[in-house]
């Protein structure tokens, strides 16, 4: 026993120093405010003047049929006999295996170890590892495999000298991301989905969940860091010669939330698909593993594979990977993390081991809305796997998009703009907390209604941490509101477990010209005066934000306007959505009526905030190396080569 105490402590040690710990109270608060209330527009996800924008496309069946040729069984590799049999011709005498690793030296990254011949079934110690086959030393089959290795958090609760020390008070936290998915695109595409999640008990849908910012980056940095996401992208940002690529440096000393749950003797994970995801969408990502699981090298590893479809883009129009369909792939293997997990605790004789982890999916929702429609019956059966007695006991579940589409066609239209406004956000909260504090149940109903940000949901995620399953909203036993008064000058969201107020825009820290708390009118689109401000922001496209790239970059004009509104309380601005050629880019952008001295104004025109740009630019933006500006730019080297 003391052998066992003196090594829990030493891993405790270990995780504080690996996971360089940040204080939460090192974080920010703000006082009481005002009342407001935020109206929204009424949307139906079904509107007529939407209705006919989403084509229903069969899901996609071309995948290779038949099973891969290797598969892991037992924490072993063997080649599947059959196939080699049925589609090889047995052929398959020799195949490799070599372990996927990170590499950081200059991107996050991966390696591969060498590659060496095996005999079925082989032991398998890596998390990630590359099969190939060969005939005639030629390679014929590519497959990359994960499985769940323990980690030292996994000793810690296996040695813990009393098992009553064991996670039995912690809450586990599990964030499901649908990239790009808005409220009214959950309720059209995953009606089999949001209809189960209604018949569970302590299962909450936030009806006026507002995003914070414009991209994934500016909206899951706020929930996972309470930080403003722009600082952290210049803090970290190198500057280089106008020709370099500008990546900000690694985001390893960010203080995320999974550092905090990590000191805490949480297992912690990440996982999102794609090459240019959040946090390495023309920036490093991290140098050390951010995670005790972190799938990026796997992620990167099989898009590498010839099994995968080849691409130039993130989305791919073959999105298979061998026989699967990509967000199967993630559905695998959180199952498998669940069940690796669920194995320990009952061999271990442990109540429950922490988790907090993130899970994101991107192919099936970023660029295709109508690929959504495809995996309801997925998601369905992922929760109906997950959510036994036991989980809903301990976990938190969290299923979001991070914001609504923001390229689709729908987002030509204002009801787009709005939707883009307003992602899904629904929480399943776990029975020990709302047995112990059954009053909460009126609270989190009351605040499904209220405007909420992910500013809250960080709050709400750090009251958790602290006050795990004995949630109080009282200062003399909450550790939560004890942190929070240490750090009240500059927090920016409340808990969802405190009754919220009712807010604006500003007071809930939402950027204005994002902000959807505002009924609209439609407006003339001939009216002169839309036609000279949709004029004046491509004017100020070319000659401002453009203004040291006209060499490289076309000259963009006006070609049509698609929408504009007037917002019902501020007669005097006007968001309108244009569309400018050559390069058939939508911009939606907010014109204040007011003479101002700005730069960004004249003949009374003044931008505000940002001019958003609502479809994709793909490679017509390749010559230009500043991330802000990729959405304005339209290169002259492309256009000559499609003309």
């Amino acid at each position: 026993m003391t052998v066992a105490f003196f090594y829990s402590v030493f891993v405790f040690k270990d995780f504080r120093a690996r996971h360089n710990y940040t204080r939460v109270s090192d974080q920010p608060y703000s006082p009481p405010i005002q009342e407001y209330e935020c109206k929204i527009n009424k949307l139906n996800e079904w509107d007529p003047r939407i209705k006919n924008l989403f084509a229903k496309i069969p899901r996609y069946d071309k995948c290779i049929k038949h099973e891969p040729l290797t598969y892991i069984a037992d924490r072993k590799l063997y080649i599947n006999q059959t196939v080699n049999t049925n589609y090889y011709g047995g052929s398959i005498t020799k195949c490799e295996y070599a372990a996927v690793v990170r590499d950081t030296v200059e991107r996050d990254s991966f390696a591969l170890g060498t590659f060496r011949q095996f005999e079925s079934p082989l032991v398998v110690i890596d998390d990630f590892f590359k099969v190939r086959c060969l005939k005639d030393d030629q390679v014929v089959y590519e497959y990359v495999h994960s499985l769940i290795q323990p980690r030292a958090i996994h000793d810690f609760y296996k040695n813990l000298p009393e098992k009553s020390l064991d996670g039995s008070s912690k809450v586990n936290v599990m964030i499901f991301v649908l990239d790009a998915v808005s409220l009214s695109s959950m309720k059209r595409a995953l009606p089999k989905t949001l209809e189960y999640l209604k018949t569970l008990e302590n299962f909450f849908l936030f009806e006026k969940h507002h995003i914070v910012g414009e991209n994934t980056f500016q909206n899951l940095v706020p929930m996972l860091t309470n930080l403003d996401p722009g600082v952290v992208f210049k803090k970290n940002l190198t500057e280089k010669k106008k020709s370099k690529l500008e990546i900000p440096v690694p985001f390893d000393d960010v203080p995320f939330l999974w550092k905090n749950f990590s000191s805490k003797m949480y297992l912690t994970y990440f996982s999102e698909e794609w090459k240019e995801c959040t946090f390495n969408n023309l920036k490093f990502g991290f140098r050390k593993n951010p995670t005790d699981y972190y799938l990026r090298s796997f992620w990167l590893s099989l898009y590498a594979s010839s099994s995968y479809p080849p691409t130039s883009l993130n989305s791919n129009s073959k999105p298979c990977y061998y026989n699967k369909l990509l967000h199967e792939i993630s559905i695998e293997w959180i199952k498998s993390l669940e069940k690796f997990n669920l194995d320990f605790e009952k061999l271990n004789n442990i109540s429950n081991l922490p988790r907090f982890g993130l899970v994101k999916i991107n192919e099936m929702s970023h660029d295709y809305l109508e690929r959504l429609f495809w995996i309801d019956n997925d998601i369905l059966d992922l929760f109906k796997y997950l959510f036994t007695d036991k989980f809903r006991e301990n976990t938190l579940f969290i299923f979001m998009g991070d914001h609504g589409h923001r390229l689709h066609a729908i987002r030509k239209n204002f009801i787009g703009k709005i939707e883009e406004k307003l992602p899904m956000f629904s929480m399943l909260f776990p029975k020990k907390i709302m047995r112990e504090k059954p009053n909460l149940k009126e609270t989190l109903s009351q605040n499904t209604k209220k405007l909420t940000t992910w500013w809250d949901i960080y709050e709400t995620l750090t009251h958790v941490l602290l006050d795990q399953k004995d949630i109080s909203t009282d200062f003399k036993t909450s550790a939560y509101l004890e942190d929070l008064e240490k750090r009240k000058q500059n927090q920016k969201g409340h808990s969802l477990f405190t009754k919220l107020p009712n807010r604006n825009c500003k007071q809930a820290h939402i950027p204005e010209y994002l902000c959807a708390c505002e009924l609209s009118i439609d407006v003339d689109l001939s009216d002169p005066q839309i036609l000279k401000a949709a004029k004046f922001m491509v004017d100020h496209i070319n000659n401002v934000l453009l203004k040291d790239y006209q060499d490289i970059c076309m000259k963009l004009k006006l070609s049509k306007i698609l929408d504009a509104q007037i917002y019902g309380s501020k007669k005097d601005r006007y968001s309108i959505i244009f569309q400018t050629s050559p390069n058939d880019a939508v911009f939606d952008g907010t014109i204040i009526l007011e003479p101002s001295t700005s730069i960004m104004s004249s003949d009374g025109f003044k931008i505000y905030g940002e001019i958003i740009r609502v479809n994709t630019y793909g490679l017509s933006s390749i010559c230009i190396q500043k991330y802000h500006l990729k959405n304005y730019c339209y290169c002259y080297e492309y256009h000559k080569k499609i003309v």
